[in-house]
């Protein structure tokens, strides 16, 4: 009997991480699981057979996007191809609506299993989408308390496992140790900068993250600033602009967790980053820029009253948000030194991570998401079989 066969598809540097740790977690309970698909390094890493990189080359916005429909379509016709011909028993899209959902509906027509992992965000914007999901979606599995009770009244097959996001954002080792290689025995402020994991997202960031901090540094001598390096930025990038701005900045490569945990304060690009700076109980600014139109159509789209994830979860603004033209270093650095140190604004944002930490559920959402995986691929390989068993009886009878 063959192997279980799970394909895979993360377009972005966070499902990629969300995915391996899925096929990790897999492996465990089926050691011989046939895994392939699309991602990038950390799925190569976990054993998947990526046939294609997908996130060296993610893009972020409308405009952005409508630059590689072409490349898109290409990814669209080698998935088709893909699930034909090596047909898993459940395909595993992770967030990436997109491409995933166009995905999703070609496997649909062909009778394979879709198993959606890190659910788009259709509680912000284009609700309507929960429909489509309904239609081409075996199984949701969600890592918001409040995506299940959404999915549910839609009655859509649905699972809450926790986030993620638990389990990683945690510090390699002591953050006062952490804190000590950055700035030794000085008092610091100590400030995080994370301008996000895409190359769009450094150029239009982090220019004014330092300008900000050499306003700080202007009232508070004592600042000190670090930078932990994601895997998709260039560090040579990094550099560049960091010279140009004429702040010193240290660039962090290892522990980056333990880094984040032993800040004051982070300045954080608007997304997955700011629920981990949560999760690390560190007061942060939220903030975010985006090309003008990518900006006027989310305007027109998006319901909540936050945008910095953390903020949604909290059900509150906790962080100060900062969008578009509000990104400036003079706004950035006064909200800053209102953080600074340890006032009673950032005492108030600490306790209110701590609830969010709570409301994300438990370690091993993985885990509980490779089960999930795994029974509903056993169960499509069972009835594969049993089809072949019925079709090679018939075709006794029949001769």
């Amino acid at each position: 009997m063959r192997p279980l066969r799970v394909m895979l598809v993360a377009g972005e540097a966070s499902g990629d991480m969300h995915a391996a740790n899925v096929v990790r977690e897999i492996r465990q309970q089926v050691p011989d699981v046939e895994a392939f698909g699309f991602g990038g390094g950390q799925m190569l890493a976990a054993g998947v057979d990526v046939v294609q990189d997908l996130v060296a080359h993610a893009v972020i916005g409308v405009t952005e996007a409508l630059k590689k429909l072409g490349d898109f379509y290409q990814v669209l016709k080698r998935a088709e191809s893909l699930l034909a011909n090596r047909r898993p028993d459940v395909l595993v899209l992770t967030d990436f609506p997109d491409m995933n959902f166009r995905i999703a509906a070609k496997a649909k027509a062909m009778g394979i299993p879709v198993v959606y992992y890190i659910s788009p965000q259709i509680w912000a914007w284009r609700r309507g989408r929960i429909k489509t999901i309904k239609k081409i979606v075996d199984r949701m599995i969600v890592v918001f308390p409040f995506e299940e009770a959404l999915y549910l009244e839609a009655g859509i097959p649905v699972s809450f496992v926790g986030h993620p996001l638990l389990d990683l954002a945690k510090p390699e080792i002591d953050p006062a140790k952490a804190r000590r290689q950055l700035i030794g025995n000085e008092e610091g402020p100590l400030i995080a900068l994370l301008p996000g994991s895409r190359a769009q997202e450094i150029e239009l960031l982090l220019p004014v993250m330092c300008q900000a901090g050499k306003l700080i540094q202007a009232r508070m001598p004592a600042a000190r600033f670090f930078l932990p390096l994601a895997k998709t930025v260039s560090l040579q990038r990094v550099e560049e602009i960091v010279r140009k701005e004429n702040l010193k900045v240290e660039l962090v490569t290892k522990d980056p967790y333990a880094c984040r945990a032993a800040a004051d304060l982070a300045m954080v690009a608007s997304g997955t980053a700011t629920l981990e700076t949560a999760i690390l109980n560190v007061p942060m600014l939220i903030v975010y820029r985006m090309h003008w139109l990518s900006y006027a159509l989310a305007r027109w789209f998006v319901k909540l009253p936050y945008f910095g994830l953390a903020n949604v979860v909290a059900g509150q603004k906790v962080a100060p948000e900062f969008l578009q033209g509000q990104v400036t270093p003079e706004a950035l650095s006064t909200a800053a030194l209102q953080l600074l140190p340890n006032t009673t604004a950032a005492g108030a944002q600490r306790r209110a991570w701590n609830d969010v930490r709570q409301r994300l559920g438990g370690p091993g959402a993985a885990g509980r998401a490779a089960e999930e995986v795994v029974k509903i691929g056993r169960t499509e390989a069972a009835r594969r079989k049993q089809s072949l068993i019925e079709n090679d009886e018939a075709g006794v009878r029949g001769r």
